[in-house]
């Protein structure tokens, strides 16, 4: 039946006064008459099927044909194979000298300069060799023009990355200092007031902490090679923005925590492993009349000088200017020169960089000895450098209209730190203020990266020696003003405890851990916090009953929203999770809480027969005093599964394809429409009370719930249970199983159970675990108001003479206690 439309946009227009012509976006009264109501029978899914499902295609050809034709050899399938592996050589194929050139050296140089005060501060702060940063941010640069993807991502030196390595670098140290005490004796002069060298002034010491940082980089990047080939780049999903932005934030904090020596011109132990945040800070204040005024002054000027230049030049006029202002470089060069003019170091004690190497070194072999100790840590800082740089890859790709690899990414941070390992680097990645530079110079392919690894081979071979008079206190300087956003980011806290507090416990629990045990402690106490609120949220799905809104029928939770009604009779019932072994019972037990629950009614039912109540006398009264009626077969009309016409069937018979309603109940149902509306119908509340508004009361003969015929009458009441599976999307065999024997213990007290809107997979995951042969499949539904037109032409089913008790199979629910001997 179709009926005339005035529409503007699937919206209907407004008559009243003063609002004639006005769109709104919830009619706030009953249908107009002039409006289209779609009018369809319901479906069971079996029915729907019949008609309208896809026959699968079975002609495929033979196995040993498709695999001749995946594993052919064409010029277009090697080009495509080696291309995939090394996207250089699309690069260069296709690249537009003409149009790319000018811009891709522009920004490689300007990338590069970006580089220098990096490469030499995150030397020291990995705890190792200035010159090994210097060395990082050549070898990898190269390494990813090669293999990556993203001409925009600028592998090098990263804050982060460094600071975790530097904790297990210290760690190791300790056990090298442990086995070597005598190391330092030997660089001791003949006098006898000569005292004790810093190890960080003894080779061997630094050759060591250099080898663990090479062997780190070596595993890191095997770990990002096997994930990569395996395509396991989705493991970081697990880590959510929470856990990110504590563990980032706490590592900031260890990072300037490192630096205040260095800030403060005084000399402590590095110290590493558990706490080793409060043995610092210990140490610091034990020294704190030591400290170097020089250095203070020299740090206090250049941080002024970093934020004044980036707060109030780079940052307010960045759309004027064609790439920000190098400051850091800057503090560089002028605290070089200050340095070297007014002899700092001699006359003032202030710490010098000193010697750095102007050669670049031959490929050597890592010493791996000891790697068991610490390869937990190499698959730590390998997630991390995948999650950071793949999530900042992401950005700029979305900036630029481009996708990016997630495999081809991994295998290329994989090369980027397995090569560069025997070339004296420490794991490298991304830093977002590089990406961010090149993304805003619009550099066009990864071939920039070139021109800034040219100019840092440039630096290292001919301009290294000028940097030997640089304060370390200027570069600490460089990194603690870097960790600005980090900081900021702490405040993000109040963020996540207004969105969901099982953020905030994530991030708290996160950051605390970094901070006060250790950042590989953090690492792993936040990651297990993460996945233990994983299944804490499926023990809090929530469950609840559906109702409609009488004006528009519209499906809502029953009771939370005003002029919500059920059907008579009718429950229906939402679970807000996937259903797998977690929370299988709890489903249960939700839902019946939320309705009925066929255990406690059967419990009532057999203390009723057991006190003499009234046996089913009259066909229309069972022995609860609840009006009944047998099934109905009536003469109706239906759609079968050709799509014909078709005579007399029974409306409850499983195998029925389509459900038509009955001449009695036309005046209720026959206004579903097909688009989800209730427009139209009679309202029909539920009159039946809850059982919470008659109260709990206890028998004085058994002490247990009082049995009244009012709580039976309540139960029996309700004769359906639609149950809405659109939520569930996953289903494994515990929760099959469990929506067998709630259909089992339901029937028992003869309510029907109906299962709506399950998905292909469900459907499948039921079948074979055998679920059909208790659930027929006539009791599935295309969609959740298919069931429920259906449900409400039906009535209470009456009971037996005797209601049967559980039998030993239902009651063992296929458990497998019954088979143990």
């Amino acid at each position: 039946m179709l009926r005339s439309s005035s529409s503007v946009d699937g919206m209907p227009m407004e008559d009243n006064a003063g609002e004639k012509g006005r769109r709104r976006s919830c009619p706030s009264g009953p249908t107009p008459v002039d409006s289209t109501i779609f009018i369809k029978q319901p479906y069971t899914q079996v029915a729907f099927d019949e008609i309208y499902l896809k026959e699968q295609n079975t002609d495929k050809p033979p196995l040993f044909q498709r695999a001749k034709e995946k594993v052919s050899c064409t010029p277009k399938k090697v080009f495509k194979v080696l291309s995939d592996f090394l996207p250089i050589i699309k690069t260069v194929r296709y690249y537009n000298l003409k149009e790319n050139a000018v811009v891709d050296i522009l920004s490689g140089i300007t990338i590069g300069i970006l580089h220098i005060p990096q490469a030499l501060a995150f030397g020291l702060l990995t705890s190792v060799k200035v010159e090994n940063g210097l060395y990082t941010s050549v070898w990898p640069i190269i390494l990813y023009v090669i293999f990556g993807t993203s001409p925009h991502v600028s592998m090098g030196t990263s804050a982060v990355i460094c600071i975790v390595t530097a904790s297990v670098v210290d760690k190791q140290a300790d056990v090298f200092k442990a086995a070597n005490v005598d190391l330092r004796l030997s660089y001791v002069n003949g006098s006898l007031n000569a005292s004790l060298p810093e190890w960080e002034s003894i080779p061997e010491f630094m050759d060591y902490k250099e080898h663990v940082s090479m062997t780190i980089a070596l595993f890191v990047g095997v770990i990002l090679l096997a994930m990569g080939f395996m395509r396991l780049g989705f493991i970081t999903a697990y880590l959510s923005e929470s856990f990110f932005a504590a563990f980032t934030s706490g590592a900031a904090v260890h990072i300037a925590t490192s630096q205040i020596p260095p800030l403060l011109g005084i000399s402590i132990p590095r110290y590493g492993g558990a706490f080793k945040i409060v043995k610092t800070y210990t140490a610091i204040f034990e020294n704190i009349t030591e400290v170097n005024v020089a250095a203070i002054i020299t740090t206090i000027i250049c941080i002024a000088f970093i934020f004044l230049i980036k707060e109030c030049i780079n940052e307010r006029f960045k759309d004027k200017l064609f790439i920000p202002i190098p400051v850091e470089l800057l503090v560089v060069i002028i605290a070089t020169l200050v340095s070297y003019l007014g002899k700092l170091n001699e006359e003032f004690g202030l710490a010098i960089v000193g010697n750095i190497p102007s050669t670049i070194p031959p490929p050597v072999l890592p010493d791996t000895t000891g790697v068991q100790d610490y390869f937990v840590d190499c698959f730590v800082i390998a997630i991390l450098i995948f999650a950071n740089t793949i999530a900042m890859a992401k950005v700029c790709a979305k900036k630029h209209n481009y996708e990016v690899d997630d495999s081809q990414e991994l295998i290329a941070y994989g090369m980027c730190n397995f090569v560069s390992a025997f070339l004296k680097c420490f794991p490298s990645a991304v830093a977002p203020p590089r990406s961010m530079v090149a993304s805003n110079m619009n550099a066009k392919s990864t071939i920039n990266g070139i021109f800034a690894a040219l100019l840092m081979i440039l630096v290292i071979m001919a301009m290294s020696i000028l940097f030997e008079p640089l304060p370390k206190a200027a570069l600490a300087s460089i990194i603690v003003a870097a960790l600005k956003g980090l900081f900021i980011q702490i405040g993000d806290c109040r963020k996540f405890w207004r969105i969901n507090k099982i953020d905030f416990v994530i991030w708290f629990s996160t950051i605390v851990s970094v901070v006060f045990l250790d950042i590989d402690f953090g690492l792993g106490i936040g990651v297990i916090v993460s996945l233990i609120t994983v299944v804490f949220q499926t023990q809090f799905a929530r469950g609840f009953r559906l109702g409609r809104i009488t004006k528009d029928g519209a499906i809502v939770e029953y009771k939370r929203y005003t002029e919500s009604v059920e059907d008579t009779g009718v429950k229906v019932f939402r679970f807000q999770s996937n259903l797998f072994f977690a929370n299988a019972e709890i489903f249960r037990n939700t839902l019946y809480r939320c309705t009925v629950n066929p255990r406690k009614l059967l419990k009532f039912l057999k203390k009723q027969e057991r006190k003499g109540g009234n046996k089913e006398k009259k066909v229309s009264t069972d022995m609860t005093g609840v009006t009944v009626t047998s099934e109905r077969k009536v003469s109706q009309v239906s759609i079968n599964s050709n799509g014909k016409n078709s005579s007399t069937t029974n409306l409850n018979k499983s195998d029925n394809p389509v459900f038509s309603i009955s001449d009695e109940n036309i005046s209720r149902s026959s206004n579903y429409p097909g688009n989800g509306s209730y427009q139209g119908m009679p309202r029909q509340m539920s009159t039946a009370s809850s059982l919470s508004q008659i109260g709990y009361e206890e028998d004085p003969e058994t002490g247990d719930e009082l049995v009244t015929p009012e709580k039976i009458r309540i139960m029996r009441k309700t004769h359906h249970i639609i149950i809405d599976c659109s939520n569930i999307n996953y289903l494994d065999a515990s929760g099959a199983n469990v929506l067998g024997h709630i259909y089992s213990e339901y029937d028992h007290v003869k309510i029907k159970v109906f299962l709506a809107g399950c998905s292909v997979d469900m459907i499948k995951t039921m079948m074979q675990a055998g679920i059909f042969d208790k659930i027929p499949k006539g009791n599935l539904f295309l969609t959740l108001y298919d069931a429920i037109a259906v449900a409400k032409t039906q009535s209470i089913r009456p009971l037996p003479p005797v209601v049967e008790d559980y039998d030993d199979e239902e009651a063992a629910e296929d458990s497998y206690i019954t088979n143990i001997q």
